[in-house]
Parts: C-alpha cells; structure tokens; sequence
C-alpha cells in the first residue's frame, strides 16, 4: 500500500462529517481548517501534519469533523487500513494514551 499525491483547491472539501474514513492524509503544502457540526473551526491543519485520522483512534470507522482546503496545495493520501493495522498492535495503556489525545483533539474533554 502506497500514498499518492493529490492536489487540492481552495473551498475543496477533503472529507466530510458521516463519511467513511477509508483514507489518511499528509498535507504537503497548503492549509486545511477542520470543522465541526456547526460549521465552527475546531482546528487547522498547516504543511507536514498528518490527519483524518483521529476518529480510528477512537474505534470509530466515520468522520466526526469536515475538512476543508482554506489555501490550495497537495496532499498524499493513503489507505486507512495502514492506521487501523498499526493500531491493532498497540498495547492497552499505549491506546489509553493515543484515546485521551483523540478525545482532546476532537474536542471532547
């Protein structure tokens, strides 16, 4: 399993609340802003940072956040099955740990 690159365009939505998460992404340059329900800006995504992850973290298997292009760029992309496998092999208090984090980035404690 590979990435690919992507280009992405201002106002492109790189994926949406209830969507599946069948890919990660790596923003290489641009900027992302990370929305929730209510269409407020819960984060921000600059080059170099990995994300459209975090729910796996947490066991879940759809998007609770949208993410939107704010400054066209590229990404790399690559199949979430690389996170969920790699999270299968973590120890419990390691997914203890990374489930706080998720939980402190998705807004929630």
């Amino acid at each position: 399993m590979s990435g690919s690159i992507e280009p992405i365009v201002q106002g492109q939505v790189i994926f949406d609340i209830g969507q599946n998460i069948d890919k990660c992404f790596i923003l290489q340059k641009g900027s992302i802003h990370i929305m929730n329900s209510k269409e407020e800006k819960v984060g921000g995504i600059g080059p170099n940072t990995m994300f459209g992850f975090t729910e796996l973290v947490k066991g879940k298997f759809e998007h609770s956040t949208k993410a939107i292009c704010v400054s066209s760029g590229t990404v790399v992309s690559f199949p979430s099955e690389i996170i969920k496998n790699k999270l299968e092999v973590y120890k419990e208090d390691s997914k203890s740990f990374l489930e706080t984090l998720a939980d402190q980035v998705l807004g929630k404690k």
